[in-house]
């Protein structure tokens, strides 16, 4: 409980901490504003994880230390990525617990990633550095922090309202079979607050620290979703699960899909990279078997979904009969609206209960 208390405290602390860089050392000596972030940084990792942040140190060293002596070249790649890889994969087996662990591993995990992206980019070659013009940035990083409260404030009250315990309740039992279906869509959904109210917060602190700017839109007004993480709208009125896929976790799909995905152009088949990146994501999260399994149904009710579509869309009877009809196009909607919801509460079941006892007792 500590350690959760510390990670919103953490979260919130973001604020300030931007706004004091920002009207005291944005723009000034470049070593005072390293040695702030810095100082910020090791604080409040060792505020959250002691000394165990000796851990992400050592690994940022031995990647610096490979790319220090063998540059951008595929051997670094390789050492790097099995040395992160391994190093975070020990770090879970020697900390996992059933729950949902909140430790060193946490950060850990995307530092991995941020790590191993370093050395594919030195590999691939680096782009020019573009000037960047200085834009107002604290509107909009305010703006997405309280989104990020809004959601964490629906975390919390849905939470409340329909809790984990709950799905183990006879009262929960005596529901109809509908209203079960529904009752886990929900819970479900709420969940993935969490994660959301996390991200808006970072990404808000983020933009007051001017990290997101974008370059700008067609209409020459500056855009701040350079770590946009999740794109509500698309999330909300989800239809497919593909939308998720687009719509939540973006940072880490996008890092997927670039260092993963596409290097497995080799295999000729896009399933094949598909199924081998989900595998990939799956052995990322640790060994509970709750992630194997939720990024295995991803796979299987995605690519049910793309066939389907494809079978329908060669329908020209019914895609005439929905064209000519507005009230059944509305209806289409809601109705995959509905699919989407309920099948996202049932593959979310194995992520957050982790353990095969755990879940497949809430599955029955």
């Amino acid at each position: 409980m500590k350690l959760k208390n510390n990670t919103i405290i953490t979260e919130l602390s973001g604020l300030p901490i931007a706004l004091l860089h920002r009207y005291t050392l944005y723009g000034k000596c470049p070593v005072c504003q390293h040695i702030f972030f810095a100082t910020c940084g090791v604080l409040i990792c060792l505020w959250n994880y002691g000394f165990n942040i000796l851990h992400s140190a050592a690994t940022v060293y031995v990647t610096y230390r490979v790319l220090k002596r063998l540059g951008g070249s595929s051997l670094s790649v390789i050492i790097i990525f099995i040395f992160n890889m391994a190093y975070l994969l020990c770090g879970y087996y020697m900390t996992s617990t059933d729950d949902y662990d909140i430790k060193w591993t946490m950060p850990q995990c995307v530092l991995a990633l941020r790590l191993i992206g370093l050395s594919f980019n030195l590999l691939d070659g680096q782009k020019s550095e573009e000037e960047i013009e200085l834009h107002d940035c604290i509107i909009p990083g305010i703006s997405r922090m309280f989104l990020g409260f809004i959601y964490l404030i629906c975390y919390q009250l849905g939470t409340s309202y329909i809790p984990n315990q709950y799905l183990l309740s006879t009262e929960f039992q005596e529901q109809t079979f509908f209203k079960r279906l529904f009752i886990i869509g929900f819970w479900g959904h709420v969940n993935l607050y969490k994660y959301i109210s996390c991200w808006l917060l970072a990404e808000g602190v983020c933009t007051i620290f001017g990290l997101t700017y974008n370059g700008k839109n067609k209409d020459g007004r500056p855009l701040w979703n350079g770590c946009e993480n999740v794109k509500l709208l698309k999330f909300e009125t989800a239809s497919h699960f593909n939308d998720y896929i687009l719509s939540f976790n973006i940072n880490t799909n996008t890092w997927c899909a670039e260092y993963i995905y596409k290097r497995l152009k080799f295999l000729g088949s896009k399933i094949y990279s598909q199924f081998f990146t989900l595998v990939f994501l799956a052995v990322w999260h640790g060994f509970h078997s709750g992630y194997y399994l939720c990024f295995f149904l991803e796979f299987v009710i995605t690519f049910a979904e793309k066939d389907l579509t494809q079978i329908l869309t060669k329908q020209q009877k019914l895609q005439s009969l929905l064209k000519n009809h507005p009230a059944l196009q509305i209806l289409t909607r809601i109705l995959m609206m509905m699919h989407t919801f309920v099948f996202m509460g049932y593959s979310l079941i194995c992520f957050i209960f982790l353990s095969y006892s755990r879940y497949t007792h809430k599955l029955e």
